[in-house]
């Protein structure tokens, strides 16, 4: 239900408990002590931040301090790529939100009782997840450095945000041969949130292209062997020694090593 609790752990409590707008499964969750450049209402105090995969084909950035999102990053449909910013649907140009669920003030009574906010929810009622989404991600935020996040997913691609510039995000691997590079673009929410969007162009048919441009079988010389997942990719990690790399695991049983 994409529900997102804080614990103490001191005393085994949740002291705070939000529900994603999308109401969507969490797949994938980081955390981060740091300050976002581009986050004019920061202070010089580091910030609690958490990662999160939900919602389709998206990750986001949370202050879980009052559950405000500071930076989302969003792919869009094949459908939608060619279509206007001004013209895309609300929800595509919007920030997710975190609904904050009131929690019991009497440590004694249970989370799920009678009356609380959790009755409103089905839980037995498992919704399935949207597809495509983000599996996998990880990262570095902070003050020195090009902060950067890295995204896998059930549509076999491992995408490149940088946190600071949409000009400079693009998709590592996941692109067949024959198909057009994404272009990103950035929406400022407010004076402290950005939306990133990630237009996808679909691969182009025989049908669609003129005569002229469809390669010939014996005449368009040698093509680059395919080196991406074909699967969803399940997890991503950073390695610094002996070489700088990221590794990449996939739901079709391969381990890949990026340079």
């Amino acid at each position: 239900k994409g529900c997102l609790a804080l614990f103490d752990v001191r005393y085994h409590r949740c002291v705070r408990l939000w529900q994603h707008s999308s109401a969507a499964p969490i797949a994938r969750l980081a955390a981060s002590s740091t300050n976002l450049r581009h986050d004019k209402s920061a202070t010089f105090e580091p910030r609690p931040h958490v990662f999160m995969g939900c919602g389709q084909n998206e990750a986001s950035v949370f202050d879980i301090t009052d559950g405000s999102c500071k930076q989302c990053f969003r792919v869009l449909d094949s459908d939608l790529c060619y279509v206007d910013r001004s013209a895309l649907p609300p929800h595509c140009v919007s920030l997710p939100r975190l609904h904050e669920i009131r929690i019991p003030l009497r440590s004694q009574r249970p989370l799920l009782s009678g009356g609380s906010a959790f009755d409103a929810m089905a839980f037995n009622e498992r919704l399935p997840p949207p597809e495509p989404r983000i599996l996998s991600l990880i990262g570095r935020a902070g003050s020195s450095g090009q902060p950067f996040l890295l995204t896998g997913g059930s549509d076999c691609c491992i995408r490149y945000w940088n946190l600071s510039s949409a000009s400079k995000c693009y998709t590592a691997s996941g692109l067949s041969n024959c198909q057009p590079r994404p272009s990103c673009e950035s929406i400022n929410v407010g004076p402290s949130s950005k939306l990133y969007l990630c237009r996808q162009m679909p691969v182009a048919t025989a049908g669609e292209m003129e005569g002229s441009k469809v390669p010939r079988k014996l005449e368009r010389g040698q093509i680059r062997p395919e080196n991406c997942h074909s699967d969803a990719i399940l997890d991503l990690k950073l390695i610094d020694h002996p070489m700088k790399a990221v590794l990449s695991a996939s739901r079709d049983g391969c381990v890949k090593v990026w340079r």
